[in-house]
């Protein structure tokens, strides 16, 4: 004589085959994004090699300005690799030349309070 399986018995199976089921599919889903994220990473590769051989068919000078990037605020002070006492000189703007822009400026700040009052 087989034994019946208890309500209790019968509902534990029940919930481990829910479980089982719930979480092969959160396995297939998370393989299917790092799946996706793989061919991201690998087509942003491609790019990079792209613009990379595109940059050196360029020319040494496109390469150099890349690599170089934006200069910090700092750029006049020497770097590693640069001789201390050779910072680039600052240009200097002629005493007329700045009048110039001062009055200019204040035409544009006289223009936007009249427009304000208006």
């Amino acid at each position: 004589m087989a034994k019946q399986k208890s309500g209790a018995g019968h509902k534990i199976e029940e919930f481990a085959e829910d479980l089982g089921r719930l979480l092969g599919s959160a396995r297939s889903k998370a393989e299917g994004w790092l799946g996706q994220r793989k061919q991201i990473v690998k087509h942003l590769e491609e790019i990079r090699d792209t613009a990379a051989h595109l940059l050196t068919e360029l020319g040494h000078e496109a390469q150099v300005a890349v690599r170089r990037g934006r200069r910090a605020a700092g750029f006049d002070k020497p770097g590693p690799g640069r001789p201390a006492g050779t910072r680039r000189k600052r240009r200097k703007m002629s005493a007329e030349a700045r009048a110039k822009i001062s009055a200019a400026q204040r035409k544009r700040w006289a223009k936007v309070k009249a427009a304000e009052k208006k």
